[in-house]
């Protein structure tokens, strides 16, 4: 293994494999918890997303992983201090967790899952200073699966999949999960609230009333998809 550190830039995601340094952002994860720092030098406050900017950087965006920047997730926690009324908060589709970890500091009892393993691995890794692992639960599992747990959980937050037809799936999902009056707290693609086909998409969104929305502030790092957050009612 080579013993210069490199910076978290291109380059060293691009000998990584050649010194048999951590490549994946699951392997760094377990790599700091292990050694007790990163493999690679770092000034920064969020390495985990940076990591993650530098690897879409290098493979591309795959599977709607637009990364929620800090900025975005700091007015999405403005917005659940403005409308959710108690403690009990649903994350689908928490990635990396990049809205899990404010959940957690912001002392909400959060149940986040994700469809992906290797997501729940590395939020498990990035977070062991957790009170309760019951508390703030952290699971694998899609929308059919966690029915019955994440029932009745009427205060969501989430930076959902982009495509139509898994969006519409979503909000099906969201729809039958919540209580008439359930809040979410969504970061979506500009304007999509608003369509009006195809049918089945604009059934299911007419069942939420908008109570606010805004554009996010910054852009996300490798895609030019724009977002707004969009604060749901379920009518």
């Amino acid at each position: 293994m080579s013993k210069k550190k490199y910076q978290l830039t291109n380059i060293y995601f691009k000998i990584a494999r050649m010194y048999g340094l951590p490549q994946t952002i699951l392997e760094i994860a377990e790599h700091e918890k292990q050694h007790g720092e990163l493999p690679f030098a770092y000034n920064g406050d969020n390495w985990v997303y940076d990591a993650m900017c530098e690897k879409q950087k290098r493979e591309g965006v795959y599977n709607s992983q637009y990364l929620t920047p800090d900025a975005t997730v700091d007015r999405m926690m403005h917005f659940a201090g403005k409308y959710f009324i108690s403690n009990e908060v649903l994350e689908p589709c928490c990635g990396t967790g990049q809205i899990t970890k404010e959940l957690i500091n912001r002392k909400y009892d959060v149940l986040a899952f994700d469809i992906d393993d290797e997501m729940i691995k590395i939020c498990e890794l990035l977070y062991p200073e957790r009170e309760n692992i019951t508390r703030h639960k952290i699971v694998q599992g899609n929308f059919t699966r966690y029915d019955l747990e994440c029932s009745h959980r009427n205060q969501i937050i989430a930076n959902p999949p982009y495509e139509i037809p898994e969006l519409t799936d979503f909000f099906e999902w969201m729809y039958n999960n919540q209580d008439y009056g359930g809040i979410s707290i969504l970061l979506l693609p500009k304007g999509f609230i608003d369509k009006d086909k195809p049918r089945r998409l604009f059934e299911i969104l007419r069942k939420f009333g908008v109570l606010e929305r805004e554009d996010m502030m910054e852009e996300f790092a490798r895609t030019k998809t724009r977002a707004e957050i969009v604060v749901l009612k379920k009518l």
